[in-house]
């Protein structure tokens, strides 16, 4: 099934003039367009299910009382760290100041506040978790610089990014560039934290799983993380993806998507 239309606002261009907007200023014009939508996409999606279970390894090993989700979206991954540690005082920033709408009626319990973690301080926290956002911003050194000030010493922060070649999905969704591995790395030491961990996750099958989804960027994107939920065919192929990524090898140079624990000198 092939489809013309896009969801949400077009592409975000990659050079920045003064015509053109800063990519804080694109990606919340975007995630307030399509955030009520991407619930099935977030849900099933196999890349974001994996990230879940990369992050959660890496919690396991920390003690905590509190935790920040800078980005969190719908706060999916905030719901299931609230079913998998509870008792933790946990917290949520984002751009999209629909969400936070959003998140705020639905979780009572759980703090929300609007924040672009590249201009503006976000709530302190023993821990904070940073998942696929530095990929979307123009100047990341700075978010880093930020969510270390939300920590204490020897804090920890966890963050997650692609990493390797910017498709044509991501894109859409508002990615500027991913991160090598060393560049990560050095942001992160510059903004102050030494890298506990850095983990290079997704060869062969995610690498494989992100080539095949471009090859009609278009339709994928209709079809995936359109306005419709998901049927049974989509949540299927779902499924099946989410079972074959388990093929990949956990570590391993080639792979597209990072991984890092840092803490707070």
């Amino acid at each position: 099934m092939s489809s013309t239309r896009e969801p949400g606002p077009s592409p975000r261009r990659t050079t920045t003039t003064a015509a053109t907007p800063s990519a804080a200023e694109h990606n919340r014009a975007v995630y307030n367009a399509i955030w009520p939508q991407l619930s099935d996409f977030i849900r099933f999606n196999p890349g974001a299910r994996h990230r879940r279970r990369h992050v959660f390894a890496l919690l396991d090993g920390l003690r905590f009382q509190s935790l920040l989700d800078v980005g969190c979206g719908n706060a999916a991954l905030l719901r299931l760290i609230d079913a998998r540690y509870p008792g933790r005082r946990l917290s949520g920033v984002d751009l999209s100041e629909s969400v936070i709408q959003q998140n705020r009626r639905a979780f009572a319990h759980l703090r929300f506040a609007v924040a672009n973690v590249e201009e503006d301080d976000v709530p302190h926290a023993d821990v904070v978790v940073c998942s696929e956002v530095l990929e979307h911003l123009d100047r990341p050194e700075q978010a880093l610089q930020r969510i270390a000030a939300a920590l204490p010493k020897s804090g920890h922060a966890i963050i997650t990014t692609p990493t390797g070649r910017v498709h044509a999905t991501e894109r859409h969704f508002g990615h500027v560039r991913h991160p090598r591995p060393q560049e990560l790395a050095l942001q992160a030491e510059g903004a102050g934290f030494d890298v506990v961990e850095l983990r290079v996750w997704g060869w062969p099958t995610y690498a494989l799983t992100k080539w095949a989804t471009n090859l009609d960027p278009e339709q994928a994107l209709a079809r995936f993380a359109g306005d419709r939920p998901y049927g049974f065919a989509e949540k299927s192929l779902s499924w099946s993806l989410w079972l074959a990524n388990f093929a990949n090898f956990e570590r391993f140079p080639l792979g597209v998507q990072l991984f890092a624990l840092l803490r707070k000198r």
